[in-house]
């Protein structure tokens, strides 16, 4: 199977059904398109064993053109002949895309039904002696042909489910009667994140009754948001998604507690793969100077510098460590009016300072 999206739905109001005198029933089933294309299907019905194929038959038309995005209803009719073996049975609808059966397919829900054991007869007390002598002669052979038959049905293929999102394998897998155990897998492809990568035993094999089907699902970390946090805070995130820390300092020569994450790459909400690395840019929160009443090149420069000691008649530094954006209002020309924020306010390093100045 590919990782493309299955075509179908199948539902069922009622999993579990009852056999009329005669060995009839009818179980409904509704099968969705929810594609956006039309679509021609084909509905199968896949009986478990020891059930046989030809009890089984949809009602019209099994092979059918379903719209975009619609729903048809359709019926599955039981027929079990009499003398059937007694004891309960199961069956489901599978709904089969003409156009790529062996890719998009889709198993409905399973759907019980139990044979009845037929009436007994009166029986003939009078021959009950000569039985038990017979039956005395032929039960060392009956035991016999048991132990070498198996003493069982056969045993259950293994469903494919691989390319299945890992709680519709799991669903799939335990309907068939099979136990399941989850393993996961690093993948650095999204589409493959939480769906089964492979499974073991194979698709189609019929291991021993008893036998655990192993499935494993790809698994992706989720990136956190870190940005504003502290660096202690942020590596703790981010090792407990199972990503790794590169850091570069903006404005710092090197750690220090009062630094904060300034920029994360890549962005929260992102899928990685494990252990790979997110970068941070960090650097420290800075008091807003006051620019006011300042020719605009020296509260340019003023900014530049924000957080350095002394007065510096020039930028320092290869990058502003808070941002000088300006904006025109009435005054004397090139004359700090206003700024935004107020001088006192705590800003991250390279956080814009917008500057109204005179003309």
């Amino acid at each position: 199977m590919s990782g493309r999206p299955l075509t179908f739905t199948v539902t069922t109001p009622s999993e579990k059904v009852t056999l009329d005198e005669s060995g009839r029933a009818r179980a409904q089933f509704t099968v969705t398109n929810v594609s956006a294309e039309p679509v021609k299907g084909r509905l199968l019905p896949k009986p478990r064993k020891p059930a046989k194929p030809e009890w089984f038959s949809v009602a019209d038309e099994s092979v059918r053109v379903f719209a975009p995005n619609a729903t048809q209803q359709a019926v599955v009719q039981l027929n079990v002949p009499k003398g059937s073996r007694p004891g309960p049975y199961r069956f489901r609808l599978d709904a089969v895309s003409e156009a790529a059966p062996d890719e998009d397919f889709t198993e409905g829900p399973w759907v019980a039904f139990e044979v009845a054991p037929q009436a007994k007869k009166a029986f003939p007390w009078w021959i009950a002696a000569a039985a038990a002598a017979v039956i005395g002669l032929i039960l060392g052979g009956l035991i016999g042909w048991l132990v070498g038959r198996g003493g069982g049905e056969e045993p259950e293929a293994v469903p494919a489910v691989t390319s299945m999102s890992a709680s519709v394998a799991n669903s799939t897998l335990t309907g068939a009667g099979f136990t399941v155990t989850t393993r996961s897998v690093p993948v650095s492809d999204p589409p493959k994140n939480g769906d089964v990568q492979s499974q073991d035993p194979a698709a189609g094999t019929a291991p021993p009754p008893g036998t655990p089907v192993t499935i494993t699902v790809g698994r992706m970390s989720l990136v956190p948001s870190v940005t504003g946090r502290s660096e202690a805070t942020a590596r703790r995130m981010l090792g407990e998604a199972d990503l790794g820390v590169t850091v570069r300092y903006a404005g710092a020569e090197g750690p220090r507690p009062d630094l904060i994450v300034l920029d994360q790459d890549p962005a929260s909400g992102t899928l990685r793969e494990p252990e790979s690395a997110v970068k941070l840019t960090v650097g420290p929160e800075l008091v807003v100077p006051d620019v006011r009443n300042k020719h605009q090149l020296l509260a340019e420069i003023a900014l530049w510098n924000a957080g350095l000691p002394g007065p510096p008649e020039g930028p320092v530094g290869p990058e502003p460590r808070l941002k000088f954006e300006m904006f025109w209002v009435p005054g004397p020309d090139n004359l700090v009016i206003s700024q935004i924020p107020a001088p006192g306010a705590t800003l991250p390093y390279g956080s814009v300072v917008q500057v109204g100045v005179g003309l």
